[in-house]
């Protein structure tokens, strides 16, 4: 049957059709003829289907109203009047994502599946969810979701809470986010981009319910909707799906323009602050200059721009990274700087982490004096080569780690469809490359500096400062208002307050109704695949070098680890092994400076990165072996300059450049005290490990917190004592160096296409043969695991909460329904008590089969309640209550959970740690067994494992002081960050 018949058949029509080379796909534009409503789709033989559906959602404040709409419209609909029925959907679907997210500009809601009933499934919940939200009728949601008083009773002070404000909170203590707002509100003064569309904290208490509700009717109608579908679909299933829904609405004329920014005259200077605590470093200021960089539909400008990010950014060879960071440093990272494609008006930013207000000029000039030189001089032909070569490559992978290729494709075709532009022009890069290609030495990049840069005054310099007295204002003032209101109530207004929060928490308390929850359509185990997918490798043993080839068709792409074997390190060493791996292809070689060694990085690979593990066996997580490991992507047209450049790094590197050295260890520093606020949930995870087990330990000393503290103090003693503190730092560099660059033991593991592989092979070996031979005794480590309760504080009003320990040396054992018992753990018991009722942004619970258990929060506004939780959720187990149908679809979301597609990357990286560890295919296949077996005692009887841990007693919390001294005896160490 012809398409258009097919579409008009399901109240489509087909507008355009045709072949995009560079995504394998059919690209085609409908039109829904009654809503108005846009449909994309982009179809191939993909089986990892996605659906999205965005909504051009422009902010007028920042109260985050689009933020908070977002979060509420997936809570119920009228066809699913569930408590959470995203959730819910969650609980019993084989889904690779099921999301939604607020833009600048726009909110997206996306899903996707490789099971084709699934995915209809998923489709038909998104649509009630989108369309007929229950946000009019319970409109505590807007409450739960977006912001709320919180008081226990009338002595007890009076908080704000919410899951979207508690979140923004945790977003606004990092810096990043408040620059990020700082330049857009002095950049785009007068368009929505001045405002933050998910929201400033102190500005979300502000929004009411009316408004909120009428930016959702103002927003959410058809005819502002783009839907896309990806991958190999049942077209005809969705046209229907689509039209069923859609035939209730008609097309209307939605106002909802993103004018052009007025550009500036001249440059304009703007500065603001972010909150440290009193015992922080200082001199942390934050410096940008951020440009207006042309419209976002000149697909040529903006891959040159990610050029250019590569060229004047990206690597220690960059002419920006070297002027900010160098002999004459004035900061610690620029890592954040960079070409921001998500607006009308695309920005490019250098921005200078860990400098100070004193530098603001110097930054400046310093910038465009580079930017003067570059045009007058011309760009370096290899610099040049390089970014062509990353953007080409990273084009041509395709794949992202982080999510969907659909979801990102479908990210780019709204990069024409929310601007007026063409749906697939962003899709078509073959062309522009081409152009760029032709031009790349003939001053293209040199004259789009002198455009963009040079002689573009839309632009603004922005200083960040910390400053722990603002800081402390504003909670007191806070803090005063809060209880300034309280006052003002009556004693009846008081009450009715009270009264809220209690029947706020009785409604999540709530179960959902078995007739409710059976409207849900899902899956049964019988459409679940009958057998786990186990990667097909061979290993093989050649003159002490393991052999591990896993052949996949990669696009012509060669993955490699090689690794070397580190068990030689005396323990009192790990600390200079971890400062080793960070230094291979940061600092130069003997025939390479450091130019000219990222250059060919960047020119002959796709990307190459060094780091230490510890590789514990599956089941035993203090058995371990560690690695120095070289990972890396190739194409195999560029193979022959392979060994030459692998025996640079390992055979040739130098680490005597002094400066090179102090740059780093500053910008390790820097990044790690960085994460303790943009990520504090990994860094508290990470260090809860190391109470359990021996491999966190070693990895604590060569990445964690153990190495931190060597930094710090390795720092001081560079400074204090220069000349021998330097001398002794590259004696023992070199020691190790030569210890572990050996062939003896080595392990390469390749995922590459199998006709490649005598190629690849030959290579490699060609590199091996430079390794020396030695025999090393290995070493035992002794390392005591053991339980600690600490805490760090640092500027923050929201908390990262976490508890556990090792199982096994409990005595317990690991089994597939344990798999079970997470995933129901994390979408009921977590969900309900930590996120809803406790308002915390994220709780989960992680479960391996190594016998490490963690809880986890984050963005959490409680403490004492979250532990208590956590401590409670034993209890929970024991009294677990699941029909059939609802345990049948915690197991088929727990297969969903473990079917997740993988990229070629992660399919590489899984392999490696599959051999090391020796996971086996009896193993995957014994574990799938006992999840598809699973019964209601079986989960029950987890009760006692997770019991025993919670005794253990092992937290670790990285949160605010005012909150941990609360608290305080629940911590046998209490620390600044």
């Amino acid at each position: 049957m012809l398409l258009q018949q097919i579409a008009q058949e399901n109240g489509f029509l087909l507008i355009e059709e045709e072949w995009i080379e560079e995504i394998g796909s059919y690209a085609r534009i409908y039109e829904h003829i009654k809503s108005g409503a846009r449909l994309i789709q982009l179809d191939n033989e993909d089986n990892h289907q996605v659906f999205t559906a965005s909504f051009k959602t422009l902010p007028t404040n920042n109260t985050g109203v689009a933020h908070i709409v977002e979060h509420t419209v997936c809570c119920a609909s009228k066809k699913y009047p569930l408590k959470d029925t995203f959730m819910e959907l969650d609980k019993g679907s084989l889904n690779t994502s099921l999301n939604a997210c607020t833009y600048k500009d726009m909110t997206m809601y996306y899903c996707a599946s490789q099971n084709e009933k699934d995915f209809g499934n998923l489709i038909e919940v998104y649509l009630d969810l989108i369309f007929h939200p229950l946000i009019h009728e319970r409109l505590y949601l807007f409450k739960q979701e977006g912001w709320r008083y919180s008081i226990e009773d009338a002595e007890s002070p009076l908080s704000y809470t919410g899951i979207v404000y508690n979140e923004m909170n945790g977003e606004y203590m990092e810096p990043s986010t408040r620059l990020e707002h700082l330049i857009h509100e002095n950049l785009f003064p007068d368009t929505c981009y001045k405002y933050d569309s998910g929201g400033k904290p102190e500005e979300i208490v502000k929004l009411d319910e009316k408004a909120f509700l009428s930016f959702y009717d103002t927003y959410y109608k058809p005819s502002n909707c783009t839907f896309f579908l990806y991958g190999k679909c049942d077209l005809q299933a969705r046209l229907k799906q689509l039209d069923e829904v859609l035939q209730a609405f008609v097309k209307e004329e939605i106002r909802a323009d993103i004018p052009l920014q007025k550009p500036f005259e001249t440059l304009k200077m703007c500065q603001g602050y972010y909150p440290i605590e009193a015992k922080e470093e200082k001199e942390e200021a934050l410096l940008a200059l951020t440009f207006v960089v042309g419209e976002i539909h000149n697909v040529t400008l903006r891959l040159a721009f990610e050029m250019l990010e590569h060229m004047l950014l990206k690597s220690p060879a960059s002419p920006l990274y070297e002027v900010l960071l160098g002999k004459k440093s004035i900061g610690k990272s620029i890592d954040e700087s960079g070409y921001d494609t998500g607006k009308r008006q695309p920005t490019f930013s250098i921005i200078l982490n860990g400098t100070h207000k004193a530098h603001h000029n110097t930054f400046k000039k310093r910038i465009f004096n580079v930017f003067k030189k570059l045009v007058k001089e011309g760009i370096s032909k290899d610099l040049i080569d390089a970014a062509f070569n990353t953007v080409t490559f990273s084009l041509k992978e395709g794949d992202t780690p982080w999510e969907a290729k659909g979801v990102i494709l479908s990210e780019e075709v709204q990069m024409g469809v929310l601007y007026d532009g063409h749906p697939f022009s962003h899709l078509k890069y073959e062309k522009a490359l081409h152009e760029i290609a032709e031009q790349k030495d003939k001053g293209y990049f040199e004259q789009i500096i002198e455009t963009y840069f040079l002689n573009n005054p839309h632009a603004v310099c922005a200083l960040l400062e910390p400053d722990e007295k603002q800081y402390e204002m504003e909670e007191i003032k806070f803090n005063n208002e809060l209880e300034a209101y309280k006052q003002s109530l009556t004693q009846e207004g008081l009450t009715k307050l009270i009264l809220a929060s209690e029947t706020l928490e009785d409604l999540q308390e709530q179960q959902n109704a078995i007739e409710d929850l059976e409207k849900l359509p899902h899956l049964s185990l019988e459409d679940l695949p009958n057998h786990p997918k186990y990667p097909t490798f061979t290993t093989s043993q050649e003159e002490g070098i393991t052999w591990q080839w896993h052949h996949l068709d990669t696009q012509d792409i060669a993955y490699i680890h090689v690794l070397f074997d580190v068990a030689s390190v005396s323990q009192k060493d790990l600390n200079y092994l971890g400062l080793l791996s960070n230094l291979l292809t940061y600092v130069g070689t003997t025939h390479y400076s450091y130019h000219a060694l990222e250059n060919a990085i960047n020119k002959e690979t796709g990307g190459l990165n060094c780091s230490v593990q510890a590789y514990a066996e599956c089941n035993n997580t203090h058995a371990f072996k560690p690695y120095l490991k070289i990972s890396l992507k190739v194409l195999m047209s560029q193979l022959e300059s392979l060994p030459h450049l692998l025996e640079e790094i390992t055979c040739h590197t130098q680490f005597n450049d002094e400066t090179k050295v102090h740059e780093l260890i500053d910008l390790i520093l820097y990044e790690m005290e960085r994460s303790f606020k943009s990520t504090p949930e990994y860094r508290a995870t990470r260090t809860l490990y190391t109470y359990g087990s021996q491999a966190a330990i070693y990895e604590d000393y060569v990445s964690g917190m153990i190495y931190y503290d060597f930094l710090k103090a390795l720092k001081v003693e560079l400074i204090e004592d220069r000349k021998k503190g330097f001398k002794r730092l590259v004696e023992n560099l070199e020691r190790l160096y030569k210890q572990i660059i050996q062939r003896q033991d080595l392990f390469v593991s390749v995922t590459a296409p199998a006709q490649s592989q005598p190629t690849v092979k030959n290579y490699l070996e060609q590199f091996i043969g430079c390794l020396p031979v030695q025999q090393l005794q290995k070493v035992t480590y002794q390392f005591e695991p053991e339980i600690k309760n600490q805490a760090f504080y640092t500027a923050t009003g929201v908390q990262a909460i976490t508890m556990g320990g090792n199982f096994k040396d409990l005595g317990f054992n690991f089994t597939g329904s344990l798999y079970v018992l997470n995933h129901i753990l994390d979408s009921t018991y977590l969900w309900d008590k930590v996120r809803l009722q406790g308002g915390a942004y994220g709780a989960q619970l992680t479960l391996g089969r190594d016998g490490n258990m963690v809880f986890c929060s984050s963005c959490d506004p409680e403490l004492g309640a979250t532990l208590e939780a956590f401590n409670e959720a034993a209890a929970f187990i024991q009294k677990l209550d699941l029909s059939l149908k609802e345990l049948e679809r915690c197991i088929i979301g727990t297969i969903g959970g473990l079917t997740n597609p993988l990229t070629m990357e992660q399919k590489s990286e899984q392999v490696l740690i599959y051999g090391l560890t020796h996971v086996t295919k009896d193993i995957i296949e014994k574990e799938w067994q006992e999840v598809l077996n699973t019964t209601i005692e079986d989960l029950r009887n987890c009760a006692d494992l997770v019991e025993a841990v919670c005794k253990l007693n092992g937290t670790c919390v990285i949160g605010n002081r005012t909150k941990i001294m609360e608290e305080a005896s629940r911590f046998k160490s209490i620390e600044s960050l």
